[in-house]
């Protein structure tokens, strides 16, 4: 072979190699959390208040890895408009492992790999020794692994075994400390959980039993094949389970009675985190294996968007503190996101998937903007020794960079420009009306009402008036200068990633509509993740 022929081999095989890479990097959001907490767990015997802080030290390094390795994952897909698929242990689909990456998955990726990096240095200041001793960091890193492993799983058993660790993992985050109220609401959520888990289970076995396979590719190249009653069976039976997990109306009992129980790290947690595993699931399946039912159902969809919507906002006017009101908020605004995935496939053809890139930017900002927010009312929380609305106020005059902070994340939540709920806010709007849904489009405008009502009520009861004197003091958070900037400079930061997704509102847009038509591209993932020998339902097709 001639020097010529040797550098065009050497050419045609560098971007090969460089997709095979970037295809093994898949496994690294799943095992860095897991590999940590095994080492986490390995030394859990050793050194007293040193394991601990071994335990806190590696916990941080495991999270900014999983955060570059999510950034340079959303940069090769979100932004070049790359795919990526990983057969874990080289068994081919549907026999192997399927770990698939686009824009939609990558984008949850890094908006996870934030909301975890920025909730650690709020629970580092604020979670005791106990809960520390009782494996708080482990379990953290067990959640994180649930979550990323959902959002890349590429077959139905997979996302549901990774729905089943992050449950796990969520429940004793839920009730370590074993206070009455952590374990009656742990027991409520676990079993509602359960209960969406097992009619997720259902789902997979109705498409095991009727289409021979739980890939996800497979089932979408197969489901035009099998009858309307299995279609339809399918898709009830994924709404119920996916929908539960996101808490959409009639399914999201589960969510304001345990929320408010655990730490304010551990809320802020859950409130960026565990419902939008929910809302990507919905996402992925609707747009993946029911491309035509989200135009035939999309009355219904848009209906469960309005009640979701209307009943978060509402709910949250009676509730008496800081957490439970919020709480009603993630709801409210699950079903904004809804909305957003019913109306995907409305309007012209130059208009299809405009109204999941609305949602996307709704969900990226709420990730952002309810994380900060829980944590700055968890913040007034610990201050005052009560987030009962009642027994709070005057902290303006005694912590006025909190105070600006709260501000600031409540008028982005209730939709004010130039922040990011502004922006998102006005895109599903816009789509909306477009396409001519009066109706929702002013449900969700009353919402908006109702949700800045709800903010100015939670600033002005928590910050303004008379000063309360707290019924109980942290004093280690009080006393520790150091404890209240690690309390308080993550707030800041998502703030300002508020801030700045609202300014660059446009190219935000432009960037989500290219995931949105990613995620829309069924034929490319079939190609992508699909066996590479003949299949005869293909045939029969």
């Amino acid at each position: 072979m001639n020097l010529s022929a040797m550098l065009n081999g050497a050419s045609a095989t560098a971007p090969e190699s460089w997709e095979m890479a970037l295809s093994n990097l898949l496994a690294a959001p799943v095992a860095i959390p897991l590999l940590t907490a095994a080492l986490i767990l390995l030394f859990a015997r050793w050194g007293g208040r040193r394991r601990i802080r071994l335990q806190g030290v590696l916990t941080g390094l495991a999270l900014f890895l999983n955060l570059a390795v999510a950034l340079f994952l959303f940069q090769a897909t979100a932004g070049r408009g790359e795919r990526f698929v990983l057969q874990m242990g080289a068994w081919s689909a549907p026999f192997g492992i399927t770990v698939y990456g686009d824009g939609l998955s990558a984008t949850l990726l890094l908006l996870t790999a934030l909301v975890a990096m920025a909730v650690y240095p709020f629970a580092v200041a604020t979670i005791d020794y106990h809960r520390e001793r009782m494996g708080f960091y482990p379990l953290y890193l067990l959640l994180l692994m649930g979550v990323n492993g959902a959002f890349l799983a590429g077959d139905l058993f997979n996302l549901y075994v990774f729905f089943e660790v992050l449950l796990m993992a969520s429940f004793v985050l839920l009730t370590v400390g074993a206070q009455p109220a952590q374990t009656n609401s742990g027991i409520r959520y676990v079993v509602l959980n359960l209960l969406a888990s097992t009619v997720f289970l259902v789902a997979a076995g109705v498409a095991y039993g009727t289409l021979g396979t739980l890939n996800m590719a497979q089932i979408a190249q197969r489901l035009p094949l099998a009858s309307a009653a299995v279609r339809t069976v399918f898709a009830g039976l994924l709404l119920v389970g996916f929908g539960s997990k996101a808490a959409i109306f009639p399914l999201f009992f589960w969510l304001p009675s345990s929320y408010h129980t655990p730490p304010p790290a551990v809320t802020a947690l859950f409130g960026g985190l565990l419902t939008k595993v929910g809302v990507y699931t919905l996402f992925r399946s609707y747009t993946l294996f029911f491309p035509d039912l989200l135009i035939d159902w999309q009355q219904p969809l848009l209906t469960l968007a309005g009640a979701t919507m209307l009943v978060g906002a509402l709910g949250a006017l009676a509730q008496p503190g800081i957490r439970r009101l919020l709480s009603f908020h993630i709801i409210s605004h699950v079903g904004f996101m809804l909305m957003g995935l019913a109306v995907a496939l409305s309007g012209n053809q130059l208009a299809i998937g405009f109204g999941l890139a609305a949602a996307v930017l709704y969900l990226c900002h709420h990730m952002i903007v309810k994380t900060a927010l829980i944590m700055a009312g968890g913040a007034v929380e610990l201050y005052m020794g009560s987030d009962r609305l009642a027994s709070i106020g005057g902290l303006v005059t005694r912590q006025p960079f909190l105070a600006f902070l709260f501000f600031l994340a409540a008028i982005s939540l209730a939709g004010i420009p130039p922040f990011s709920g502004f922006v998102s806010k006005l895109s599903l709007l816009q789509i909306t009306l477009d396409t001519r849904h009066w109706l929702v489009s002013g449900v969700s405008v009353f919402a908006s009402l109702l949700t800045m009502i709800n903010m100015i009520r939670l600033w002005r009861e928590s910050f303004w008036g008379e000063y309360k004197r707290p019924g109980r003091i942290p004093s280690r958070i009080l006393q520790s200068k150091a404890r209240q900037w690690l309390m308080l400079t993550p707030i800041a930061v998502l703030v300002l990633l508020s801030l700045g997704l609202g300014i660059l509102g446009e190219p935000a847009f432009r960037l989500t509509t290219r995931v949105a038509q990613q995620a829309l591209d069924r034929q490319a993932y079939i190609e992508a993740v699909r066996p590479a020998a003949s299949d005869p339902w293909s045939v029969k097709r």
